[in-house]
């Protein structure tokens, strides 16, 4: 009986004693692209930039690398095709429940102009292809599109900023009379106490056994 009276303490104290919070949470982690200039390197620490991550949309984070993150972005879908590199987490914040457009889709046209032969023999006409389209590249001010096509990737002219934006997750409101702190500091003394309590029938226990042992031998 004081056996289990022991062991529902400890059971308790174990069960408010505070837990240290995951990294990421459970499923898949995903960070959003919270500034408008958080860009996507084939490589880090000195690589050139392709893009920049589309202003609320995400990237699938593969793991922490000091500053960096190594990422996901796209899928095989489509017109689109995956791309593995980096992002430094600075304009990155990471969210537990990704939005659901996780990252922005969105085939661009693009307009090929063939040159004029200096004859009169007949050329090409302008021909139209849709590509794939993944983020904005500012190049001394001049602002490029990095798009696919039939698996060939490079840039084109403009920049493509009007697509529909994912809702910012908002921070957890922190309580206004700080009940979270008061709650932790509560959790902390009842788990003080029942600390306190097994050790006592620990306590109770050995020195209860000890007298006893020694009435039977002087017996």
């Amino acid at each position: 009986m004081k056996a289990k009276i022991i062991l529902c303490a400890l059971a308790a104290a174990a069960a408010v004693l505070p837990r240290p919070a995951p990294a990421f949470a459970s499923g898949e982690p995903y960070a959003m692209a919270t500034t408008k200039s958080c860009y996507f390197y084939k490589e880090k620490n000195g690589g050139r930039a392709l893009f920049a991550i589309p202003y609320t949309y995400c990237v699938e984070i593969l793991h922490e690398d000091g500053d960096w993150y190594r990422v996901r972005y796209a899928e095989d879908e489509g017109l689109y095709t995956a791309l593995y590199g980096y992002c430094l987490k600075e304009g990155l914040t990471p969210v537990s429940v990704p939005p659901e457009n996780i990252y922005l889709n969105m085939p661009v046209t693009v307009t090929y102009r063939p040159d004029e032969p200096p004859t009169s023999l007949p050329v090409l006409s302008e021909m139209n292809v849709t590509a794939a389209y993944y983020g904005t590249y500012d190049s001394d001010g001049t602002a490029l599109s990095y798009v696919s096509y039939e698996g060939s990737f490079g840039y084109i002219y403009g920049a493509n900023d009007e697509y529909p934006l994912n809702e910012i997750p908002e921070e957890e409101s922190k309580p206004a009379s700080g009940g979270s702190a008061k709650s932790g500091k509560t959790k902390a003394i009842v788990a003080c106490a029942l600390c306190a309590l097994a050790a006592g029938a620990l306590l109770f226990l050995y020195f209860s056994g000890k007298r006893y042992f020694v009435k039977r031998g002087d017996g």
